[in-house]
């Protein structure tokens, strides 16, 4: 949405100032929750705590001291040591940028970085390769939607890499501190945006510790405009919330962490000790959860009217939808889905459905209008999410995923409100989650903007560190393993998607290692699950653990039945200087072993490269090798195999590089079949379905593979397997 005064989601760049006081913030809490406890006046709760921060005090203050690298006029560095206040005061004093490691740079206006103009100009290419693709795949070119894709992943890429320059010693970017400075400040961002999305959407604030809770308490209390606050709550009728709604407010985040009456009972004697004002500040800023907890019905007309699609065409939609901010449309083109799925605006230039997405446009800014003053004393305060540098170890509520610069979150419960118990995932329900996504996207920008006017960013670049909503999932299943989800994507940065398209993400759930048959029924059985939530049917876990165990069963008679090669994977054996270690100890060495024990018998292997087939073998000891050779029926083979192992100190036997061109002669050597190590063959082959299955709440895998799927459920011809 711009960022004018005209948005009532941010203020004018020039008043987002610097408040870098420390110790000044402290007293001045410390002193309003002393005089609150204690009934003392302010006056003599300052002169204690002035007194007792003074040397010989019970908390005297320790300014501590710092060590650091002081980069002079011409490049050279010299080792400086000075207290952290100081530190902070001279950076401040200078209008230096501090970054979250503490690292400082000097302002732009005495010198700017030339990465600045390079990074602005990948920026505004990307966007232009960016909107070429969205409109290459409204019109169905394929080959140009994925030239701009890749096009616009290369600009990306080519800003990433200054990153990776600053922390390698050979190149002229060289600034191992602004690697640091890069990361730190993404996971600042990330962590505001999933705190923000956290209190915003769930009342679930960071309050680990009893003083955490405290202090945020105190904190609220004190960057509260009351006088705003108080007019926002008579205009739209909200109420104060009592002492005991406060407490379940706190309680619903403390005990996410800890139980203890002692300290619930102090924070409780805390809270009766506000006023009904504060308490309104400290439940309902930044909370949308808890003002609709308490005020049921004033969000759902305000979320109703934002989701709300304006059937009567605007007779000027040109003017409208020149005007209007990004958000604004992008949010108006997803509550018009009959109007705007598969197409971009400019398509529809001229007809009907232009003229419907310009009036809820329209519709949308009336209605953030005149919830101004609503959004304004909730929203856009000075107060921000409590402990956001230790917010890393904190339990989710909504947020699914996360990454450094990312943050992945739901709105199912809220669909679930508003529809009254059910999802839907109708037009309805996407209206619902787009407006809670733009409104959790719009009071972040809020957050960061202060961020980076701490941080002491220029005016004119104060909005640039944006958290904007990239991409929008019907269904969303994460599972066990970081960074390994399956989804259904039918929006992405506001263009409808003609048909949602499944995102597989993670080596383990797409694995190019897996027989392609494997991958494809994995693929199938992942979509399928999500389409049936989708069609809010009821998934059967008895038919997919019925068709998990016949691909089982199918793997078992594969190689004991049919000594069938279709379910190892394949290797390569290179020649002996592709490897850094002696042949012997190499991957090579399968090369010398196969011809040595095995040639004489199967034929030798063909010199190096060559491929091979990869077959697991259940030999991992001595004894278990020993009595494989002992009850081999050709003992001459068994020699040979017992000779070479002995003359090259192998005590175990894991997997086995049979040649390519042997099998296709012969098939597997009986003498392999009968050790393969099947148990774990289906285990590896069948590692997506187990994560699936993770994903549906079942937990089987283990490391000792005790327990297969197919170990239940007897072997099923396909037609045999019925929905429970």
């Amino acid at each position: 949405m711009g960022h004018a005064t005209a948005n009532p989601f941010v203020l004018p760049a020039d008043q987002y100032t610097r408040d870098i006081d420390v110790l000044g913030h402290y007293v001045r809490q410390t002193v309003s929750y002393l005089s609150a406890m204690s009934g003392e006046s302010p006056r003599e709760c300052l002169r204690f705590v002035q007194s007792n921060l003074q040397s010989g005090g019970a908390f005297a203050f320790q300014d501590p001291e710092v060590t650091y690298l002081q980069r002079s006029a011409n490049g050279d560095r010299e080792l400086k040591t000075d207290t952290l206040q100081s530190f902070l005061a001279t950076a401040v004093d200078q209008q230096e940028l501090i970054a979250p490691t503490f690292t400082t740079y000097l302002h732009p206006h005495v010198r700017e970085s030339l990465l600045t103009g390079f990074i602005g100009a990948n920026k505004v290419q990307r966007g232009i390769a960016k909107r070429a693709m969205f409109q290459a795949r409204s019109v169905g070119d394929t080959l140009l939607e994925i030239l701009k894709d890749n096009e616009q992943t290369n600009m990306k890429l080519a800003s990433n890499a200054c990153s990776g320059a600053h922390v390698s010693a050979s190149t002229p970017l060289f600034n191992p501190s602004a690697h640091s400075t890069l990361t730190s400040n993404c996971r600042v961002t990330a962590s505001y945006g999933s705190a923000n999305n956290e209190k915003l959407l769930a009342g679930n604030r960071h309050y680990w510790s009893p003083d955490v809770a405290k202090n945020n308490i105190t904190s609220i209390r004190h960057a509260t405009d009351y006088d705003a606050l108080e007019d926002a709550m008579t205009r739209y009728r909200i109420r104060h919330p009592d002492i005991a709604e406060t407490m379940a407010c706190i309680l619903r985040s403390t005990r996410l962490y800890f139980r203890d009456p002692s300290q619930e009972q102090l924070i409780e004697q805390y809270v009766g000790k506000l006023t009904p004002a504060e308490r309104a500040a400290f439940v309902y800023t930044g909370d949308l959860y808890h003002l609709r907890q308490y005020n049921e019905a004033v969000v759902r007309t305000f979320i109703g009217r934002l989701a709300s699609r304006v059937g009567t065409a605007h007779p000027e939609p040109d003017a409208v939808l020149r005007s209007a901010p990004a958000e604004i449309v992008a949010l108006a083109v997803q509550l018009c889905p009959d109007e705007m799925r598969g197409r971009k605006l400019e398509s529809i230039a001229g007809t009907p459905a232009q003229g419907i997405v310009a009036s809820t446009v329209e519709h949308i800014q009336s209605t953030l209008e005149e919830y101004r003053d609503f959004i304004r004393a909730f929203f856009v305060t000075k107060n921000v999410p409590a402990s956001i540098a230790a917010f890393p170890e904190s339990i989710r509520r909504v947020a699914l995923m996360g990454d450094t610069d990312s943050t992945l979150f739901t709105v199912q419960e809220w669909v679930i409100w508003f529809n009254n118990g059910r999802l839907g995932f109708d037009a309805c329900s996407q209206a619902v989650a787009a407006v809670l996504v733009f409104l959790a996207s719009m009071t972040v920008a809020h957050l960061l903007a202060r961020m980076s006017a701490n941080f002491g960013v220029e005016q004119k670049r104060l909005f640039d560190t944006v958290m904007k909503n990239e991409y929008r999932f019907v269904t969303f299943t994460p599972t066990p393993v970081a960074k390994h989800y399956y989804a259904h994507i039918d929006c992405r940065e506001g263009q409808l998607y003609a048909k949602a398209e499944a995102e597989i993400k993670g080596v383990h759930l797409k694995s190019s290692s897996a027989p392609p048959a494997i991958t494809v029924r994995a693929k199938s059985l992942m979509i399928e699950i999500m389409t049936t939530v989708a069609s809010e049917k009821k998934l059967s876990l008895t038919k997919i653990l019925g068709e998990i165990s016949a691909i089982e069963h199918d793997i078992i008679d594969s190689v004991m039945q049919r000594s069938s090669c279709e379910y190892f994977r394949i290797g390569q054996i290179k020649p002996a200087a592709a490897y850094t270690l002696p042949p012997e100890r190499s991957v090579y060495a399968h090369y010398l072993f196969w011809n040595a024990a095995f040639g004489p018998k199967y034929g030798v292997a063909p010199a190096p490269p060559y491929t091979a087939i990869k077959i697991p073998v259940d030999m991992g000891s001595p004894t278990r090798i020993k009595a494989w050779l002992a009850t081999m029926a050709d003992q001459q083979l068994a020699a040979r195999l017992g000779a070479w192992l002995a003359s090259n100190g192998r005590s175990s036997l894991t997997t086995f590089y049979v040649p390519e061109e042997s099998i296709q002669a012969g098939g597997v050597p009986r003498e392999i079949i009968e050790r393969v190590a099947i148990r774990k063959l289906v285990k590896d082959t069948m590692k997506t379905f187990y994560l699936v299955l993770e994903s549906l709440g079942v937990g089987m895998e283990n490391r000792q593979i005790s327990h297969l799927v197919s170990d239940d459920y007897p072997p099923l011809t396909s037609s045999a397997v019925k929905p429970g």
